[in-house]
């Protein structure tokens, strides 16, 4: 079983290695393969080098037809020169993230980051990789923010992270067959909306670990309890 959507690095004030969280998910018996991508992406002003760095070290210990990294491309790295194929090429990246809502993506106004949105759904589109999305209901993240490139890149696997919202989220799949969704940090009647609208078998499991933890740890929920409920309601 695939865990398509797990997370490592810096989330707000909290820092989680991956050491300890890949020791949780592949101790629980039920995921042989995940994968990730860093949040430290979403740090102010960060520099590619401190992710980069973080993806290696993973990489040493674990490879990537086992933790497949995803290269979660930001607008900052294009004035840092970060390009594309040098990058995926580097540290064996299997896909890409986008998060519109965790970085300021402006490409309709903005002439280099719709280049370089070109670039990697191109990229995508050639070798059949896969494109997560985060989506949600602020608007600046609706599952059609990025829906201009869905058609013209027919063979990118774009993968709509969440759902939200799912009305949305089953429009864009109902138009491209190359849109999928993903049940990261999902309550289960988001997830039974998808499937019952017919799309269950475009339906990926994700968790989301360990932000869904990071949101009910409050509760006095431990680590593992907490990725033994994601694997429940993804699986339903």
């Amino acid at each position: 079983m695939i865990d398509s959507h797990i997370h490592i690095g810096q989330y707000k004030e909290e820092y989680y290695a991956y050491d300890k969280l890949f020791d949780i998910v592949f101790s629980n018996g039920k995921v042989d393969k995940i994968v990730y991508c860093s949040t430290s992406s979403c740090i102010t002003n960060v520099d590619y080098k401190f992710v980069y760095k973080e993806i290696e070290a993973v990489s040493k210990h674990y490879p990537a037809n086992i933790a497949t990294p995803l290269l979660w491309f930001i607008p900052d790295y294009i004035n840092q020169g970060i390009k594309i194929e040098k990058a995926i090429n580097e540290l064996n990246y299997g896909g890409f993230k986008l998060h519109p809502w965790g970085n300021t993506w402006n490409f309709e106004n903005d002439i280099k980051q719709m280049k370089v949105l070109h670039e990697i759904f191109d990229y995508a589109d050639k070798r059949k990789m896969s494109i997560l999305i985060h989506t949600g209901e602020s608007g600046t993240d609706s599952p059609n923010r990025f829906e201009c490139f869905f058609g013209e890149y027919k063979n990118a696997k774009i993968i709509l992270a969440h759902c939200r919202p799912a009305s949305e989220t089953i429009k864009i799949m109902e138009k491209y067959p190359n849109v999928f969704g993903d049940s990261s940090f999902a309550p289960s009647e988001r997830i039974i909306e998808v499937k019952n609208a017919g799309f269950g078998e475009r339906l990926i499991f994700g968790s989301d670990f360990p932000i869904t933890y990071y949101f009910n740890k409050k509760s006095g929920i431990g680590m593992r309890e907490q990725y033994d409920k994601d694997i429940e309601i993804g699986c339903l």
